[in-house]
């Protein structure tokens, strides 16, 4: 990994240094400048998690990827640039407010004077880290977001104005290791029940909001507005991903 490269590839002009205020930045950067996207699934290129081959996807040719890829990848930048990190497993919520199994989504937790949650490959979700402080309502610049105590656990919720929250995932601080999160990435890219063979998705935020691919629309918020765009084939869709997220396919 060239770490010169990768803090370009996420357009970070400071010098890192090992505190919670670069911890911030690089987070902040990162989720802007990689897209979160499921492209290989729809284009039915199977990809592994070697570090190697995910760094060349995500900074040798620009892409983004999805949590497995984009939080593995990010871990090992912090690393090398010295925080102390893992990653951990968490569970999603469904639409019935059951959480998903155990591996069903990779997050980070780092030690910088207190614990960190860190999330850069959720699609859209908190752009700044989280205190694992449970009970404090915590706001992004966006969001709001609380951590509380579930079963022998955390879950994480968000609110868009501070009053109701909803679940997102529960999570434990265990470390993982890569490899156990391989069979659920490769299920998630091959079950026809998975919600990544189902649809595409590409999202990233923006300073006015957030743009977002999703199958056959492209969808801006811009503070108040929400535009829908249609899709209207395959060669659209790619020049939208060229000129709005920019990759290209």
């Amino acid at each position: 990994m060239n770490i010169t490269q990768y803090l370009n590839r996420i357009a970070f002009e400071h010098t890192p240094t090992v505190d919670a205020d670069t911890l911030t930045r690089l987070h902040r950067q990162h989720v802007f400048q990689v897209p979160f996207e499921n492209l290989d699934v729809h284009y039915k290129k199977r990809f592994t998690l070697d570090t190697a081959a995910v760094y060349d996807k995500v900074v040798t040719q620009r892409r983004g990827g999805f949590c497995y890829e984009l939080n593995s990848l990010f871990l090992t930048l912090l690393q090398r640039l010295g925080f102390r990190g893992r990653m951990i497993s968490a569970s999603i919520f469904d639409d019935n407010g059951t959480p998903g199994p155990r591996f069903d989504h990779m997050a980070i937790v780092v030690e910088a004077g207190t614990d960190y949650l860190l999330d850069v490959g959720f699609g859209d979700l908190f752009v700044a880290p989280l205190e694992i402080t449970p009970g404090k309502e915590q706001h992004d610049g966006r969001n709001y977001f609380r951590i509380d105590p579930h079963d022998s656990g955390y879950v994480l919720a968000m609110s868009p104005d501070g009053n109701t929250f909803q679940p997102k995932y529960t999570f434990t601080l265990d470390a993982q290791n890569i490899s156990d999160f391989e069979p659920s990435c490769y299920d998630k890219q091959i079950n026809p029940d998975s919600y990544f063979v189902r649809n595409i998705v590409c999202t990233r935020p923006t300073d006015a909001g957030r743009i977002t691919l999703f199958n056959d629309r492209l969808i801006e918020r811009r503070h108040e507005q929400r535009i829908i765009s249609e899709i209207t084939g395959e060669e659209h869709r790619k020049e939208v991903l060229r000129s709005e997220f920019g990759l290209a396919l």
